[in-house]
């Protein structure tokens, strides 16, 4: 490769931040009303959960139609138009909510919300190849990954806290229109704060990839697709990412009938949400481990390894005590994987487009995450774990970096 000047900008970190603001939003509209689906029912929809719980799955459905037409705009029209459709939806939509008057406007704009998603989630390695060096791709993929948890996390303890205020007075309505309040000014700031501060990429490339003339997406897609070690790691993100948004799904019946030493209905949510906080670490610190001794195979085999007995911990273990820690760790070297298998996509398939080959690994793990909830057995999730760390064992790693030109 011929000598490329390349610099750093401390800009970047403002970029990062913007974005993070603006994933997390999208998970908050996206589950907005996964914890109060019984309220929002008597309100909009006269008692029908099952219409609620269509709000979310559109979510995962807009993936299939709008996956690789997001990671074309993101490729070809950069971060600030291509990655600006969906804050806009994010923003525009996600404060509409709040005047809806009835289940048909609150269901045009869950489908906004979620037509966004792709333009957002399918960012994370534009991101980081825009604007950080290699020695910091995997964190700031990392820290991207962990908004999308503080997102999830904030909508599970808000939302619910906030309407059973409201319940309590008997003013559920006003609980729902307070809480999509209070979820809709941040993504109209979300949206400002893009405008504003986002920009494509610097004035001189951060990494030698992000100097690369990048390919076409249809040549990009048939690239990927004869590439062996991105098919490995794509059927790493099908096990993965699917298996674990069914854990977390079925997290409830995973303890019924289950002799613990506490209520199953409180083990559900302690194991839930010490997974999540397990996931907000991982992604941060394996990730910057990653980069820094530029490894990251070692990382997705003890991602993948580790998921096999902590899988089987989580089926049989009684006790919350052990329950905790095994949740913990599990999310920590679960999450993980994912800003770092991205980043290693990026890096093995360069020079296709960095949206295209992170769209195909989340289309991946969104689709394969429906069968899995609807055929859940834990002792086959453990198999498919296995299956997911034999892959990981036959990957290549990749090779240390050489020094930029200056």
């Amino acid at each position: 490769m011929q000598n490329i000047r390349s610099s750093v900008s401390p800009y970047r970190w403002v970029v990062l931040a913007v974005c993070m603001l603006n994933i997390a939003m999208s998970q908050i509209m996206w589950m907005t009303f996964a914890p109060i689906a019984t309220d929002a029912a008597a309100i909009y929809t006269g008692g029908n959960v099952d219409l609620i719980d269509l709000l979310a799955i559109l979510a995962m459905l807009a993936w299939i139609p709008f996956c690789l037409p997001a990671a074309w705009c993101i490729d070809n029209w950069g971060l600030k138009k291509g990655v600006g459709i969906g804050v806009v939806l994010i923003g525009v939509c996600g404060f509409l909510r709040f005047f809806a008057p009835d289940y048909g406007w609150l269901l045009a704009c869950m489908i906004g919300c979620a037509v966004a998603q792709p333009f957002l989630l399918n960012a994370f390695t534009k991101v980081a190849s825009n604007w950080f060096p290699q020695e910091e791709e995997a964190l700031a993929s990392g820290l991207l990954t962990m908004s999308l948890f503080i997102g999830f996390a904030i909508v599970m303890f808000a939302t619910d806290f906030v309407v059973a205020h409201y319940r309590g007075l008997g003013a559920v309505k006003q609980g729902i229109d307070t809480i999509l309040l209070i979820y809709g000014i941040p993504s109209l700031v979300g949206l400002v704060l893009h405008i504003i501060f986002v920009k494509d990429k610097p004035a001189l490339p951060p990494n030698p990839i992000a100097a690369e003339k990048k390919v076409s997406m249809n040549v990009g897609l048939k690239a990927l697709f004869k590439n062996r070690d991105f098919l490995f790691l794509l059927v790493i993100f099908l096990i993965g990412v699917g298996a674990f948004n069914a854990i977390l799904t079925k997290i409830d019946f995973m303890f019924k009938n289950r002799p613990l030493d506490i209520d199953p209905a409180l083990t559900a949510g302690i194991v839930g949400g010490l997974i999540v906080i397990g996931g907000l670490v991982g992604a941060v610190v394996l990730s910057a481990l990653s980069d820094k001794f530029h490894k990251r195979k070692i990382f997705l085999v003890l991602a993948a390894g580790m998921a096999v007995p902590l899988s089987l911990c989580l089926q049989f273990f009684s006790s919350i005590v052990l329950l905790g820690v095994c949740g913990f760790v599990f999310g920590f070297f679960l999450i993980s994987a994912m800003p770092v298998g991205l980043t290693y996509a990026v890096e093995k398939t360069h020079p296709v487009p960095e949206a295209t080959s992170n769209g195909i690994l989340m289309l991946g793990g969104q689709i394969s995450g429906l069968p899995i909830v609807f055929f859940f057995n834990m002792t086959a999730v453990t198999i498919l774990f296995g299956v997911a760390f034999i892959l990981a064992l036959l990957l290549k790693d990749i090779k240390a970096p050489a020094a930029p030109a200056l």
